[in-house]
Parts: structure tokens; C-alpha cells; sequence
């Protein structure tokens, strides 16, 4: 059946539209197909307007679950195929030995075998102890899936817009910008942290882009460098990166996230990868040794640069400590 979203995401989708955002990036940002935000969309519709309301799209959706759920009445209040129900259920018969034993029969009233699953977890749930699986059945366990708990966090997440004031002008040390270097010719890829007043570079090496590796790989690179100088986290919003609450933990610094397609957001670290790509280009493996990628941190650390008075980022971080 169609996936809709939950009253939150149409709440947030509602926000993004009035923010200019497309259907395909409030997708990638509620973390549903953009096919999904076209019918949200369609069902949200206000009928005078045009434009798209939360609340509108809440009603119809709950009209729709009304109606989908009317088969249940076939079976609800009818008490003699109740009874011969939870009776086969008692023997261990499954729904769909049930409804197949009906129809074989060639039973008048008869139910189809997800009516059964729907009756047994909406109305009898204490026979569900018959089943032979007693794993929930797929239809009443969409809202416990992986995918849902993965699309509530990306919505759980600190945007750009709720850091400290102070962290856009480059006033304070210890806000840092994070991203992965990806390899077009293998899964190795490299982690990057940018200190945002100083340009201060730290680098690792990540065998893949799994989120708990680039969670743990990021706070021990940061792990040398004293607590008053990691204050906090920019981010983009790819699946490395989310592990993110690690990260806080580890690191003792909250994470933010810029918004999808906003690369400007975290124009330190952009620009820095763009430097560290003069020693490792895309067109090359990113299967390097730590050793390898720490030369080439250091010297990017060592060379001068205007924006500090032609100081270099060891300078003007380090000595702060």
C-alpha cells in the first residue's frame, strides 16, 4: 500500500515549500521518494487555494484509512465467523489456512487472510499467541521499521540556523566544519575537520562511509585538541554522518547540519577539500595510508594565508591553546 507520511514530516514539508525548497530535496530531507511527496502534495491540496496544508492532508489521510479499514466490518460483529476464526486459530491454523479452507469450502461469507491479521492485531490480540511466527505481521509494523526511526532523526536534527551567533562571524575558536572526500575509483574515503576562524585542518582515513567509523575516526582526531576549542560541529547531511549523537558524545561538541544543497553553508570546509584534492585529485585512489594524508595535512597547515594576515592555520590555532 502507499507510504504516507507522518503529521510532522507535513508539518516540515509544509515549511520547506514556503522556503522555496523543490519535491526532490524535501524528499531527500524527509528521507521518502520524491513520488511520495507528489501524492502528499496532491492529497494536501487546498480546494480554494491550490497551495498545500497540513491539516488538509491530515483529514483525507484519515479518510483513506477509514475506508481501507472497512473490510474488517466482513468479519467485526459477524459472531459465527468470529468464532470459527479464534476456534481454527486455537488448533494453530494460520490466517491463511483459514481463509483458504473457507474459500475451498466454497463458504459464502468468506475473509481473506489479512483481514484475519488486521482483525487479530486491532480487536484480538490475545490469541495472537496461536500463531506460529510470533513476530508482528508486516502490515501493523510499518510505523517500527528501520526506515521510519532513519526519517524521524534526519527531522531530530540542528540546523544551520540554531548555532551560537558568534559562529557565522568567525568571532570565537572551536567551531568546526566536517565532510568526507569520496574516491570514484574504490569505497575509501577521507574524513575532514576544518576549525572555521583559523583554517586549522585535522584528517583520517575511513575504509568505508558507515556512520559509527566516521563518528569515532572524527573525535579521535579531534580527542588532542583542548575541550574550550570544540565547541561545535557543522555537518553535511549524508548517511555518514549519521551518527551524529556519538560524535557529541564522544567529542564533548554539539553537531548542526547545513541544509541539502547548501554546500556554501560550510564554504571553510568546501574550500579546504578543494586544497587537500592538490595532493590526493579525483581522478586517484583515496586508499592511502594515515602517514600519507598526515604530510599532506601538515603542510597545508604550515602554508600561509591571506585571510590571516599571511599567518598559517598552526599559528594562528595552535598558539591559542
Amino acid at each position: 500500500m502507499p507510504f504516507h507520511i507522518t503529521q510532522p514530516e507535513r508539518v516540515a514539508l509544509s515549511v520547506m515549500l514556503r522556503l522555496g525548497y523543490n519535491q526532490r530535496q524535501i524528499a531527500d530531507e524527509i528521507g521518502v521518494h520524491p513520488s511520495t511527496i507528489c501524492r502528499e502534495l496532491q492529497r494536501g491540496a487546498h480546494a480554494a487555494t491550490g497551495h498545500y496544508h497540513a491539516t488538509v492532508a491530515r483529514r483525507r489521510a484519515a479518510t483513506v484509512r477509514v475506508t481501507a479499514n472497512q473490510h474488517l466490518r466482513k468479519l467485526l460483529g459477524n459472531v459465527p465467523l468470529e468464532a470459527l476464526a479464534a476456534a481454527k486459530l486455537a488448533l494453530h491454523w494460520s490466517p491463511e489456512q483459514i481463509a483458504g479452507r473457507l474459500r475451498a469450502q466454497g463458504v459464502t461469507l468468506r475473509v481473506c487472510a489479512q483481514t484475519i491479521y488486521d482483525w487479530l492485531y486491532q480487536f484480538r490480540r490475545d490469541l495472537l499467541v496461536y500463531l506460529r511466527s510470533q513476530k508482528q505481521h508486516y502490515r501493523r509494523t510499518r510505523s517500527n521499521t528501520l526506515r521510519k526511526q532513519q526519517r524521524a532523526a534526519l527531522l531530530a536534527k540542528r540546523r544551520i540556523d540554531q548555532r551560537p551567533a558568534g559562529v557565522a562571524g568567525r568571532r570565537t575558536y572551536g567551531h568546526w566544519e566536517g565532510d568526507t572526500m569520496v574516491s570514484r575509483r574504490d569505497t575509501a574515503r577521507l574524513g575532514t575537520l576544518v576549525e572555521r576562524k583559523s583554517g586549522y585542518l585535522r584528517a583520517f582515513t575511513l575504509a568505508s562511509g558507515e556512520s559509527n567509523g566516521f563518528a569515532r575516526a572524527a573525535a579521535a582526531a579531534l580527542h588532542s585538541i583542548p575541550g574550550s576549542y570544540r565547541r561545535t560541529m557543522t555537518l553535511d547531511n549524508g548517511t555518514e554522518m549519521q551518527s551524529y549523537e556519538l560524535l557529541e558524545r564522544l567529542a564533548s561538541l554539539r553537531v548542526f547540519f547545513a541544509y541539502p544543497y547548501h554546500s556554501w553553508e560550510r564554504g571553510t570546509n568546501e574550500n579546504t577539500n578543494g586544497l587537500l584534492r592538490q595532493y590526493f585529485p579525483k581522478q586517484t585512489s583515496l586508499a592511502v595510508s594515515q602517514e600519507q594524508l598526515d604530510l599532506a595535512v601538515q603542510l597545508l597547515n604550515t602554508r600561509p594565508r591571506k585571510r590571516l594576515g599571511y599567518r598559517t592555520p598552526v599559528e594562528v590555532f595552535e598558539a591559542k591553546w
